[in-house]
């Protein structure tokens, strides 16, 4: 009895070691891919920074690919997976306010991945393909039924999605980087601000009714 409560005891601290060193390696890549970006780094380098030998990283991740999704992927996606779950009564309107709040602290709170992440996204069709297929169409098969919703309710227009979005996220992602590098010239003091502002002019435009 004493034995097996001591392998269990054994296995479930070799687990925990395990993903502690998973996460070791996914912060030291971060670091890694931000500063050298994607085809200047290497695995080697991200094993050094991370403590371990260069193999380990190929038992947790196949490829410096899909290293590379599992390092984005839970910026990018886990604040929608979490509004998609915690809103279920929310209006869309409202789904839509929480949804662009929460993209301005993602770009916030992450400017030098977003950056990073767009950069490389640019020049490296493997880092495209990365962000479309690990991350980005999981991230609209969360939000298009919010917009669906919002236009059977009349609500919103009946404008194609991806086009409706790119507008949306457009003005997110220059807002982001507007103030990053004209930081003086923001007349919000806060996100919520800055949010309310862009909701009101995306939904209803710059027209007096």
């Amino acid at each position: 009895m004493k034995t097996n409560r001591k392998t269990k005891q054994s296995e479930t601290a070799r687990k925990k070691s395990t993903e502690e060193r998973r996460l070791d390696i996914l912060e030291a890549a971060l670091k890694v891919f931000t500063q050298k970006g994607y085809s200047g780094s290497t695995t080697a380098e991200i094993a050094r920074a991370a403590s371990v030998a260069e193999g380990t990283i190929f038992r947790h991740f196949a490829t410096k690919k899909e290293l590379l999704v599992e390092v984005l992927k839970p910026k990018i996606l886990d604040g929608i997976i979490y509004l998609d779950k915690e809103h279920k009564e929310d209006t869309p309107v409202e789904f839509f306010r929480c949804f662009l709040r929460n993209r301005l602290e993602l770009i916030k709170e992450n400017d030098g991945l977003v950056r990073f992440m767009f950069a490389e996204a640019q020049y490296h069709s493997e880092v495209r393909e990365a962000l479309f297929k690990g991350i980005l169409e999981q991230g609209i098969v969360i939000v298009k039924p919010w917009f669906e919703k919002g236009v059977e309710q009349g609500v919103f227009k009946p404008l194609p999605f991806i086009p409706t979005m790119r507008g949306f996220m457009g003005m997110v992602m220059f807002y982001g980087i507007f103030n990053h590098v004209f930081g003086g010239l923001s007349q919000e003091e806060t996100l919520e601000e800055a949010a309310d502002h862009m909701l009101e002019l995306f939904f209803r435009g710059l027209l007096a009714e």
